[in-house]
């Protein structure tokens, strides 16, 4: 007997952790009922979350129904897991107008967490969403993913775990970013191809990159422009990037606190910008990628950049070389990056007929303290790399705060 007690033991170890190792348990009854809500929704309609963590294994789909509010009793009393999620690609998907999420949690979804597409009113209200797994490349790439919509809210929200961005709004217009907490993310806020955007009030820490301001090519909607960065906390942001490879966002090195590439009229003021190891603020154009692209309306220039009055000091740690921006940064610098970098190119367009940039089209970078700067020249391959901030001592025409359309 006492021989057969060890090997019973090691079987009910065995069978325990298959067990603990298997499928949750979906909660069949609880997601037959919010199924049944969200199919049966009519415009004006609350749907009301109870409190407990929920088991789904389904996406949730809304689809439109005109200002529907989605209610929880609180992000951290009110959770929806689609851990082990067999059907849909996202926890949520949304395609109607004046749809409010608030008070809840969307974890641990197969794909991206909630996406809300070609809407009008998008509101994420206190809300945490993403992946359990921290810095997992089978994460989905988005948090919160509203795309080409127009008038949207993210606010006083938890967002952590997704492989490309946290916080990403893409192709939209009229958008207010305030208030989260974003962190341990690849990217942990990403404005893309969009217009009219205020991005404040934010935490955002331990991610790969804390803030990018894109505009890349292919997408239906070209050259986003005017965004506002400001009073952000972008601090510590060193999380080796755990990205798809290719993809614009995998190519972020670790140690980034903002940049802003191929953009136009964006300015970035009022932000601690600190313990960022690679680079505190780059302004880039698309053609530092070394990437080719087909898209004859897209413009690949930055224009129009103002980056002022920011509490910039860098990180005490090394330049990440594992990805294209960092070994560009690396072969210039080596570990020892400015504060703040441009790449130096300039759009032909941008310029006046004696050859100076057009006032709404400088690069100006003023008052954020004693920074190192560097203008890295890539058009002439560095030839004629600078460190004379002086020439970008200016200012750009103001830029108005964000309204949403009513």
């Amino acid at each position: 007997m006492k021989k057969l007690l060890p090997l019973i033991f090691a079987a009910t170890l065995f069978f325990t952790a298959c067990k603990n190792n298997s499928a949750p348990t979906v909660d069949a009854e609880f997601e037959k009922q919010l199924q049944e809500k969200f199919i049966n929704a009519k415009e004006g309609d609350v749907i009301e979350l109870p409190e407990g963590t929920f088991t789904l294994n389904r996406s949730l789909i809304l689809d439109g129904v005109k200002n529907v509010t989605i209610k929880g009793k609180g992000m951290d009393k009110t959770i929806l897991s689609f851990k082990g999620q067999k059907d849909g690609a996202e926890g949520l998907r949304i395609t109607a107008d004046g749809i409010v999420m608030e008070d809840f949690a969307v974890i641990d979804a197969k794909g991206d967490c909630i996406k809300v597409q070609d809407a009008t009113g998008v509101t994420f209200r206190r809300m945490k969403v993403g992946w359990t797994s921290l810095h997992d490349t089978k994460n989905g790439s988005y948090s919160t993913y509203p795309v080409g919509c127009t008038n949207v809210i993210i606010e006083e929200c938890d967002v952590f775990g997704s492989s490309d961005a946290g916080i990403y709004v893409g192709q939209s217009k009229n958008i207010i970013i305030r208030k989260n907490n974003v962190h341990d993310n690849v990217a942990g806020i990403e404005i893309e191809n969009s217009t009219d955007a205020d991005v404040f009030d934010n935490v955002s820490t331990n991610n790969t990159g804390g803030v990018l301001v894109f505009d890349l090519p292919d997408l239906q909607k070209k050259n986003g422009s005017r965004c506002r960065v400001y009073n952000n906390k972008i601090i510590n942001n060193n999380v080796p990037n755990f990205g798809v490879k290719g993809t614009t966002v995998g190519e972020i090195p670790a140690g980034t606190g903002i940049i802003v590439m191929a953009t136009n009229q964006c300015e970035v003021f009022n932000n601690e910008i600190g313990g960022n190891n690679t680079v505190s603020v780059a302004v880039v154009s698309y053609m530092a990628l070394n990437k080719p692209f087909k898209d004859t309306i897209y413009d690949p220039y930055c224009g129009g950049i103002f980056v002022n009055d920011n509490k910039i000091a860098r990180g005490s740690g090394g330049t990440d070389q594992s990805v294209v921006f960092g070994k560009m940064f690396a072969a210039m610098f080596g570990d020892k990056v400015p504060d703040v970098v441009f790449d130096g190119f300039v759009n032909p367009a941008y310029k006046n007929a004696d050859g100076s940039i057009k006032e709404d089209q400088k690069i100006c970078i003023r008052n954020n303290g004693d920074i190192t700067f560097s203008n890295m020249d890539l058009a002439n391959k560095g030839q004629n790399r600078n460190s004379d901030i002086s020439k970008f001592d200016c200012s750009t025409p103001a830029l108005n705060e964000v309204k949403l359309i009513q």
